[in-house]
């Protein structure tokens, strides 16, 4: 009986593969459209200049991963997504090892290839710390389910060394070292110190790694003295408030829901596993409608929980049962400290909600549970394609961009609008020096025009530039000053003939949708 229902879920789970490679194609196939003018160029100027630049990111992916940069932004993109495709059908493909589920684990593999590429799709979060988490975080939890499933030492320096590098890839994000670190201690303080020993370790050559060959301690220091320069500036980014409310969002949306309905079961329940089904299945229908219409990652991790408590109620090994915590938690730490809400961030990490899931499902349920988990994902998949004609992040459209625009030497396709500004923007602005942009959305021109500010900045804040341009020993009246229709200068920060001290020494011309202020040294080159 155990055989035919094996054949029927892995027959089931040939969509994951099928899922991947459809799903993959569209995203490969068009990683060579399309710019994102902001987030994306701030990162890549990172990237490019990370030698030379102070900046306050020091601590992101760029750093760590800036081996793997090249001009050539379609293949730098297509590097970062293998990097990411490689490291999680790994670590797939092994958890499928460890809880021995009835799924053959290269399709196991697949699917978090698959899940990748719904979650992901095709953006520019490719480039920056969030990805680079992931990438860490999931060589670490291959080589310590290495270890789990052969009891051999030798993946424990590597799940070490790269938890080591995690803690120099965005610094609140490291909160989520706390449950891997609260798994190892609850399994092996007692009964095995040096699997912690062998772990610590490893963690520790990846730190001296980082200080010999990525980045100087002192060059560490004063990026962190950056910090608080730019924070007293940017009291608008990241305020104390934006971490109290992350906290208690979850708290209130996850935590205290899951409390009340485990304290319930545990102290009140006569039938723990029949009350428990009942609130599981008005969950998961709440999440499977929420799959068709808006889904509500709040109520996936309560459901989640509780699929992790249910799990817990078997007779199954501790190891076992806080791993599928620690692919619970992992979420939180790594979303923490990020520029919004979970709810926002929180889809980034949505390997492990799955995996977890699919474990679980495996392991307790019969196959038509599992059944209606596949045809989720592979409505999931059918409905992919539409991203392609969606207005999406920054009003992106990909079946607009069929303009050939060479960056950096490389061809790239852009909308017609972008392609006409840049060869407006190009007789002012090509190689040019000094330059005040009015809105980060305007930072895609420079990168492209290899035009340079005196920092790469977010927003511009006139205490803020004026600082940036005492800084570097130069007056306002050094530079040039960029602003569109669509992003000019704010009255409230900057009027950039009120900010100059001699302003009728520039001259002020229009370049399509642009308005450049030229200084009187102005030069084209």
């Amino acid at each position: 009986m155990d055989k035919i229902q094996y054949k029927y879920e892995n027959l089931l789970s040939l969509v994951f593969l099928i899922g991947a490679l459809f799903t993959g194609y569209i995203v490969y196939s068009n990683l060579d459209k399309g710019f994102i003018f902001n987030d994306e160029a701030f990162y890549l100027f990172f990237y490019r200049d990370h030698e030379t630049l102070p900046t306050i990111d020091a601590t992101n992916f760029y750093r760590i991963f800036h081996v793997f940069f090249t001009e050539n932004i379609y293949l730098f993109r297509c590097i970062t997504y293998g990097l990411l495709n490689i490291s999680t059908f790994l670590l797939f493909f092994f958890i499928s090892r460890y809880y021995k589920l009835k799924v053959n684990a290269l399709l196991i593999g697949f699917l978090g290839v698959m899940i990748n590429f719904l979650t992901w799709r095709i953006s520019n979060i490719v480039l920056h710390q969030y990805i680079g988490n992931t990438i860490l975080i999931n060589i670490s939890l291959t080589c310590i389910l290495l270890f789990l499933i052969y009891r051999k030492v030798f993946p424990l320096p590597i799940a070490g060394f790269t938890l080591g590098l995690l803690l120099f890839d965005g610094i609140p994000h490291t909160l989520v070292l706390i449950p891997i670190a609260a798994f190892l201690l609850f399994n092996f303080w007692k009964n095995s110190k040096k699997t912690i020993i062998y772990i610590v370790a490893g963690g520790i050559l990846g730190i001296a790694f980082y200080f010999t060959f990525i980045e100087s301690f002192s060059k560490f220091i004063s990026q962190l003295e950056w910090i608080k320069i730019y924070k007293e500036f940017h009291t608008k980014q990241h305020p104390k408030r934006f971490y109290i409310f992350w906290i208690l969002k979850v708290a209130g949306f996850v935590f205290a829901p899951v409390a009340v309905l485990t304290g319930w079961l545990h102290w009140f329940s006569k039938n723990k596993i029949r009350d428990l089904n009942y609130i599981l299945i008005i969950l998961a229908a709440v999440f499977i409608i929420s799959n068709f219409f808006f889904s509500s990652i709040y109520i996936n991790y309560v459901l989640l929980a509780l699929l992790i408590y249910r799990y817990c109620l078997e007779d199954i090994s501790n190891e076992k049962k806080s791993m599928l915590i620690v692919l619970f938690l992992i979420p939180f730490g790594l979303s923490f400290g990020s520029g919004a809400y979970f709810e926002v961030r929180g889809m980034l990490y949505n390997i492990y909600y799955y995996i977890a899931l699919a474990v679980i499902i495996l392991s307790l349920y019969q196959v038509r549970y599992f059944m209606i988990f596949v045809i989720l994902l592979a409505y999931q998949c059918f409905i992919f394609p539409n991203i392609l004609k969606e207005r999406g992040w920054k009003d992106f459209v990909f079946t607009e961009q069929t303009e050939k625009v060479n960056i950096g030497g490389h061809d790239l396709y852009l909308d017609k609008e972008r392609k006409k500004d840049i060869e407006d923007l190009r007789p002012y602005l090509q190689n040019q020096q000094n330059i005040i942009y009015s809105s980060n959305h305007l930072m895609g021109y420079l990168y492209i025009l290899n035009a340079k500010p005196p920092i790469y900045y977010y927003f511009a804040l006139k205490n803020y530039v004026s600082f940036i341009i005492k800084k570097t020993g130069k007056t306002p009246d050094d530079f040039i000053y960029i602003e569109s229709d669509d992003y000019p200068f704010s009255p409230k920060e900057i009027v950039p003939l009120q900010f100059v001290s001699q302003p009728e020494k520039y001259k002020t011309v229009k370049a399509g949708r642009f308005t450049l202020h030229l200084p009187s040294h102005y030069q084209k080159k």
